[in-house]
């Protein structure tokens, strides 16, 4: 009778573990110095990508604020002078058109206006009391409306960099020049003289 013999040498057919293959598998746990040189160059390639995008966002960003903030001191400025132009002062507690009505302007330089709201009904611009004198000017880099009879003064707009102001057939033409940092942006305002 003839025996057979089995082998106890596992074979990697049949699902048993190989010492060949635990040992490439033992040795191939880690990255090699080619594939972690290859990944830290697209890493950084990829985070300076990343930065200069960023740093034009955030350049855009800046720039959009400072426009926005141009726009919105000129509107505020744009309305003062449309109200204070709009025939009676604004400031006048009672609704009475004939009193406190525009009679009069002065313009002293590019810089300044002075405007005369009539107290006394006689339809003449005498630029004391009682009658109400308010003037615009630029101080610094703000536009300021002062009331000479009460005394209160304002900053109408801000970041004003130079206010031109021209009466000339029947109008009167408001150029005012803004800036903030590199950001620079003129409006213009025009309405009818007053004379």
């Amino acid at each position: 009778m003839s025996r057979s013999t089995e082998s106890t040498i596992p074979s990697a057919k049949n699902g048993a573990p190989n010492n060949r293959q635990d040992n490439r598998q033992a040795s191939r746990r880690g990255f090699s110095l080619l594939e972690v040189t290859i990944g830290s160059l697209l890493a950084a390639m990829l985070a300076v990508m990343a930065s200069g995008v960023a740093f034009d966002i955030s350049r855009h960003f800046a720039a959009n604020i400072a426009e926005t903030q141009v726009s919105s001191e000129a509107r505020l400025a744009v309305e003062s002078l449309r109200r204070d132009f709009g025939g009676c002062c604004p400031d006048a507690i009672l609704g009475d058109r004939s009193q406190w009505r525009l009679v009069g302007r002065m313009i002293p330089t590019t810089r300044e206006i002075r405007l005369c709201y009539d107290a006394d009904r006689d339809a003449t611009a005498d630029w004391i009391a009682p009658d109400r004198v308010i003037t615009y000017s630029l101080a610094g880099d703000r536009l300021v409306r002062s009331d000479a009879i009460s005394g209160v003064d304002f900053t109408v707009a801000r970041y004003v960099d130079d206010i031109d102001i021209v009466a000339d057939a029947g109008e009167i033409t408001f150029a005012i020049d803004f800036q903030i940092g590199n950001f620079a942006q003129s409006y213009t305002f025009v309405t009818r003289d007053v004379q």
